[in-house]
């Protein structure tokens, strides 16, 4: 139980911290804080790992696709890899390791 406490802390804190830190950084660049901002203020500040996006990404857009597809896996990977420059072997490989879990 004292574990969960000190991680529920730990991440209010970093929420507080973060947040605060990004309306700072948009009002020295006079900008209006707002979602799509902050994500890549989180980016930009690189505490998402670019693999971890990446990942999500075609993951995201692998669901999103295979229905329309019809099923055919194949020609799914193979339009994702052409539309992100990644290799067909990149995206089954990010595939495979999304279905261990």
């Amino acid at each position: 139980m004292g574990n969960e406490l000190n991680r529920k802390q730990i991440l209010d804190l970093f929420e507080n911290q973060l947040f605060k830190s990004y309306e700072e950084y948009c009002k020295k660049h006079e900008m209006k804080p707002d979602h799509k901002g902050l994500i890549t203020y989180i980016i930009d500040q690189e505490l998402i790992n670019p693999s971890v996006i990446q990942k999500y990404t075609v993951l995201k857009e692998f669901r999103a696709r295979c229905p329309s597809d019809r099923g055919h896996k194949t020609q799914t990977v193979e339009a994702l890899a052409d539309r992100f420059n990644l290799s067909s072997r990149t995206i089954w490989s990010i595939l495979k390791t999304q279905d261990k879990k």
